[in-house]
């Protein structure tokens, strides 16, 4: 849907997989992101929470942001690189 415009590179100390997935999971499904430096994936993830809340399907969002988050922090711990809008299905 969106390309990745640019890289995030591990930081020192590694970003926490547990940390990113309960932002996520309990912030809107987007704040996870926002922490692994995914600025722009994260505010949409946010976005579409708030908007599609009203029709019950927001609930699914925080969840997947949470496995992604999850996932991606991740590579991250293990010295991958990820792109701003790249997700856990991506390689």
């Amino acid at each position: 849907m969106f390309n990745s415009t640019m890289q995030i590179h591990p930081s020192d100390p590694p970003k926490n997989p547990i940390v990113a997935a309960i932002l996520s999971l309990l912030l809107l499904g987007g704040v996870g992101q926002l922490y692994l430096g995914q600025t722009k994936k994260g505010v949409i993830i946010i976005v579409a929470s708030l908007l599609l809340a009203c029709v019950g399907i927001g609930l699914i969002i925080p969840i997947v942001g949470a496995i992604d988050a999850y996932m991606l922090a991740e590579k991250l711990q293990k010295g991958e690189s990820i792109g701003d809008m790249q997700w856990f299905w991506d390689n």
